[in-house]
């Protein structure tokens, strides 16, 4: 792969230039993503449950998206090119106090355990919304007919607490932007806007972008997935 995990050690003799981070689908979906949690949470506080149905199917559309993504996306999209082992992880948390540790062209070791727990944690609170039943019975998820009354309740308050666990590990994540942002001083918001970061000039570390039939292909089939659900598999 042409994408190491660390641009460079001795950053400050490579020469620094704006390097491609990100590419296009993986921006979209990062913000897709956000809007969809965000009229989610208005939504279930609004109690408009035809809408928080709704923006619930675009939030998992885009986790199961981002699944297909992380395996035949472009390189810093990859589990493999940004998923570490527990020694790795411990072995750049320790470094977390410098401000100059060797920057990584996608995510780091640390940033990993957020991209995972974030969408592990939408998919928990999108398949528990799927058997939740409604007190009323009214706005039910549409696999609530696959569980009685009981189980339906169970599935409810899980899928609340499990969103409260969401916005803690969403915190979590908005504190370590603004730790990279105020004393790394690296601004990963604009990176995941633009798609571009000013980094060290090594070689091997340009963005391998992944063809457009490759996320057609996954739009397809996750948006496939996401019809049979909603028809509750009578299609």
């Amino acid at each position: 792969m042409r994408v190491p995990g660390v641009l460079g050690g001795d950053q400050k003799a490579a020469t620094m230039r704006v390097l491609r981070v990100w590419d296009f689908p993986t921006r979209i979906m990062h913000w897709l993503l956000v809007g969809a949690i965000g009229f989610c949470w208005y939504t279930g506080e609004t109690g408009d449950l035809e809408y928080h149905h709704y923006s619930g199917y675009v939030a998992l559309w885009v986790v199961l998206m981002r699944v297909w993504w992380g395996f035949v996306g472009s390189s810093t999209a990859k589990f493999a090119n940004f998923v570490r082992g527990p020694q790795t992880v411990f072995k750049y948390v320790r470094t977390l106090h410098l401000r100059n540790t060797p920057a990584t062209l996608g995510h780091n070791a640390l940033g990993a355990i957020s991209v995972l727990a974030l969408l592990a944690a939408v998919a928990g609170v999108g398949v528990t919304g799927l058997f939740a039943v409604d007190m009323d019975v009214l706005y039910s998820g549409p696999l609530s007919m696959y569980v009685d009354f009981k189980e339906g309740r169970w599935f409810a308050r899980w899928h609340s607490t499990l969103f409260d666990v969401l916005l803690i590990v969403i915190a979590l994540h908005l504190l370590a932007v603004s730790f990279y942002y105020a004393y790394k001083r690296q601004n990963l918001v604009a990176s995941m806007i633009t798609g571009k970061r000013k980094a060290p000039e090594v070689s091997g570390s340009e963005l391998e972008v992944a063809p457009v039939w490759r996320l057609l292909v996954g739009a397809a089939i996750v948006s496939g997935i996401i019809y049979v659900i909603d028809t509750g598999f009578f299609y």
